[in-house]
């Protein structure tokens, strides 16, 4: 087992994050005070033209809530995810706590051992939905609070049996594109892509459970995310795709698709 270096004073913190630099890394499991945790430092801004083809895509769709988000970068994305966590703990949901901080890195608490993701693709039959409800739940949470989390992917929740389920990576700001309904909504949309192919035979049952879950919405909320489900009911016909090109990816959104299908034949 690889020793996780001890960053137990700022100085030691600072060392390592000028190794990291040094050898192109931009996070790293560390030790703080005999504890997991985690060295982020900050990243160049990705390019915009990728976030353009996707903002054309969504206005294609008519859909303002998949608007992309393109993170910042730098030391202003550690100040936005640094912000973002600060409110999440605020509206008490368990976000990785801040153990030190300078302009170009944050020391974080490592929040769980294993992804909502792989619990839930690892889970029998019987339990997925269990854990799925988990990730569901923290969702409205955070809505209730006035929060969004902007990349609420399953693998951006983590799991701990001690604390319970946490979410991780918050490197953009959803509200710096849209209003905080859209972001809202934006929410349920990752979650769903990647969770749907897990109940592959079970979508009719994660559809009325996801029903009555939006009916707890706010009235603006469940009004974008009921539309953004009924106009992307043709994603399903992905599976005609050949099947060289039936990748993981690909799956998961033909799997998306027929869930939000549901949203338009099912009342």
């Amino acid at each position: 087992m690889v020793a996780h270096p001890a960053l137990d004073t700022h100085a030691a913190i600072e060392a390592e994050a000028a190794r990291m630099r040094a050898e192109g890394r931009h996070i790293a499991p560390v030790r703080c005070r005999g504890e997991a945790a985690w060295l982020k430092l900050a990243v160049p801004q990705p390019p915009a033209w990728r976030y353009r083809l996707l903002a054309g895509a969504a206005r294609a769709l008519g859909q303002s809530a998949m608007q992309p988000v393109r993170p910042n970068g730098g030391n202003t994305g550690l100040r936005i995810e640094a912000r973002r966590i600060r409110a999440l703990i605020d509206g008490g949901l368990r976000a990785p706590v801040i153990l030190d901080e300078a302009d170009d890195w944050l020391l974080l608490t490592d929040l769980g051992p294993l992804t909502l993701e792989l619990l839930i693709r690892r889970a029998a039959p019987e339990d997925r939905l269990r854990w799925w409800r988990r990730g569901a739940d923290y969702i409205l949470h955070a809505h209730r609070s006035g929060q969004y989390l902007s990349q609420a992917f399953a693998r951006n929740f983590v799991w701990s049996d001690d604390q319970g389920l946490g979410a991780i990576d918050f490197e953009d700001d959803a509200l710096a594109a849209m209003p905080l309904a859209d972001a809202q909504t934006r929410d349920w949309l990752p979650y769903c892509f990647s969770t749907a192919i897990y109940f592959a035979d079970r979508l009719p049952e994660l559809h009325a459970i996801l029903s009555g879950l939006f009916d707890a919405e706010a009235p603006g909320v469940r009004q974008r995310v009921l539309g953004a489900f009924r106009r992307l009911g043709w994603l399903r016909f992905l599976h005609l795709l050949p099947a060289g090109m039936q990748r993981t990816d690909v799956r998961k959104t033909c799997h998306f698709g027929e869930l939000a299908h549901l949203f338009s034949t099912c009342r």
